[in-house]
């Protein structure tokens, strides 16, 4: 009897990982708030308050002009990069990436170039709070009175970016975080997963919570053989590089957000001198 061949099984298709990885990560994320709901409600009820204005409304007019202004300076780093690489730059200017995803969703995919300008947005962004800090700091220096808690404003505009670089790192499209993760190997994300659970454990921040919420899913599908290694089309130092910078860009946005979102009320007070 002749032995039929077996019937070859067709690979998912690229949109149905994501959206196996966009489920695992939602379910892993609610079942970690319940979690905390139940047994850590005041930390949860810390890190919930990020959705809040944190004294930031009590500088009006000037707090909107503040994060229009980040989303700018963001769009414009995708752009910047877009325009070095010669890529056509089709404009959709409503933040979270959507610059960048209209420009490569026109383009054949290339691995190297996705992750160069899914990095481009947040790391200007980072940059630019980088900047509001510095001036921050110099106004305190400056500051003559007795709390020295110069403007507040400028490292709270420092906050507000640093929070919506670390979002738009979660690695799931169409936020740039999900351009970056094809190149990311999976001994990356072992060792980025480790630092970032470390970094959570010392100030929890519901953001990079759903950055690692949705990582996981990433190196779990890599381990079963569920997602191609699409990080071989890199080259071995680009592959360093996009790990590196990815990570480090995630785990200092944490770091920065939470302990400046921390500071926040108290600067604001001392320099409303309530």
């Amino acid at each position: 009897m002749a032995v039929e061949p077996e019937a070859l099984v067709a690979p998912p298709s690229p949109s149905r990982l994501w959206a196996e990885q966009l489920a695992m990560g939602l379910a892993l994320l609610v079942g970690i708030l319940i979690f905390m709901a139940i047994f850590h409600e005041k930390t949860l009820a810390a890190g919930a308050s990020v959705l809040g204005p944190n004294y930031l409304h009590v500088y009006g007019v000037a707090s909107v002009v503040g994060v229009l202004f980040q989303i700018v300076m963001h769009e414009a780093g995708s752009i910047f990069c877009l325009w070095r690489l010669k890529i056509p730059v089709r404009l959709r200017f409503f933040g979270f990436g959507a610059t960048a995803t209209a420009s490569l969703e026109q383009v054949p995919r290339e691995v190297w170039t996705d992750a160069r300008v899914g990095l481009a947005g947040p790391l200007t962004g980072t940059i630019v709070s980088a900047v509001l800090t510095g001036i921050y700091l110099v106004t305190r220096a400056q500051d003559a009175s007795p709390t020295q808690a110069g403007e507040p404003f400028f490292l709270g505009m420092a906050c507000v970016g640093a929070f919506y670089s670390l979002f738009n790192l979660i690695p799931i499209l169409e936020l740039e975080g999900g351009w970056i993760a094809p190149a990311v190997a999976p001994q990356a994300w072992l060792v980025g997963l480790m630092a970032m659970a470390m970094v959570l454990t010392s100030y929890f921040n519901l953001v990079l919570l759903c950055v690692v919420s949705f990582a996981l899913p990433r190196f779990f599908l890599l381990l079963r053989a569920r997602v191609p290694r699409t990080d071989t089309a890199c080259t071995h130092r680009q592959r360093i590089l996009i790990g590196l910078g990815y990570f480090l860009l995630v785990l200092a946005l944490g770091w920065f957000s939470s302990a400046t979102f921390a500071m926040m009320p108290e600067l604001v007070r001392n320099a409303m001198g309530d």
